[in-house]
């Protein structure tokens, strides 16, 4: 086996994800959210995102949780390592321009670009930006069997 083959894979993991972890509107997106993250838990993947990423989930929770329960999550945060804008940004900036994604899904590709890293998502029309970007994604919802194929079955 190569060294290359021990590698961890890097992922990005976007709001979406890490939303559904805490508050998932179905089972089936809880489910998905905590076998995505028992791969980050496990060490069998690193996981990045933009920092932007604790302020969309801190302000989605702030609509489901109370602001204690809030607090716990923030504290007990799945590990993640968040990457500053001014490392991306350009790159955000050449993927809104060339897909027309929406801009905190620009970061979130461009996180995935610059830290040669696969977008995982709740979210099917980020998947498919990612993807017209040249970022390979899995939308977990319709492709989590193939992303664990692809990320963490050949460990």
């Amino acid at each position: 086996m190569s060294v290359n083959a021990l590698a961890k894979r890097r992922v990005v993991v976007d709001a979406s994800l890490v939303i559904d972890l805490y508050a998932a509107p179905s089972d089936a997106r809880a489910s998905i959210a905590e076998e995505a993250f028992s791969w980050v838990a496990a060490r069998l993947v690193e996981a990045y995102a933009p920092r932007l990423l604790m302020v969309e989930v801190a302000g989605v929770l702030a609509r489901h949780l109370s602001e204690e329960d809030l607090s716990l999550v923030l504290a007990s945060f799945p590990p993640v390592r968040l990457v500053p804008e001014e490392l991306f940004y350009d790159e955000a900036l050449r993927i809104a321009r060339s897909t027309g994604s929406r801009a905190a899904d620009a970061y979130y590709i461009a996180v995935a670009s610059v830290v040669n890293g696969v977008l995982l998502t709740n979210d099917k029309r980020q998947g498919q930006n990612a993807r017209k970007a040249g970022i390979e994604a899995y939308y977990l919802i319709e492709e989590m069997k193939k992303a664990r194929q692809s990320l963490v079955s050949s460990r």
